[in-house]
């Protein structure tokens, strides 16, 4: 059976509007597990020269059962990026994979509605 992106989520916002509030606990450990990546992740590419980016980052709730995680300094972008004189550090990518690695585990079917 295949699944178009536009279905998946579809599914997905169908869960949210019906998240309990276990789920709901479930995802903000996860997601406070996500910032705690995120600062590994910053560490590990030696981006901290004075631990401002550092220490601003944290998780902003978009939605209900969105979020949006990493560092809130206005030179984050350039880190990450890299520029035409520093390369680039990409932690949000190594952040997200570790993410991703740890939902598969994270979370069940159930949790998801699915």
């Amino acid at each position: 059976m295949s699944i178009t992106m536009k279905q998946l989520g579809a599914r997905f916002d169908a869960a949210s509007d019906k998240m309990d509030p276990v789920i709901e606990k479930k995802l903000n450990t996860f997601v406070q597990a996500g910032v705690g990546y995120e600062k590994e992740a910053i560490q590990d590419y030696h981006a901290v020269d004075t631990g401002t980016m550092l220490n601003s980052t944290q998780a902003d709730k978009q939605g209900k059962d969105e979020y949006l995680i990493g560092p809130t300094t206005n030179y984050a972008p350039y880190v990450a990026l890299g520029t035409s004189r520093m390369a680039a550090r990409p932690f949000h990518v190594k952040a997200a994979r570790h993410m991703n690695d740890e939902a598969k585990d994270f979370f069940t079917a159930e949790d998801l509605g699915l």
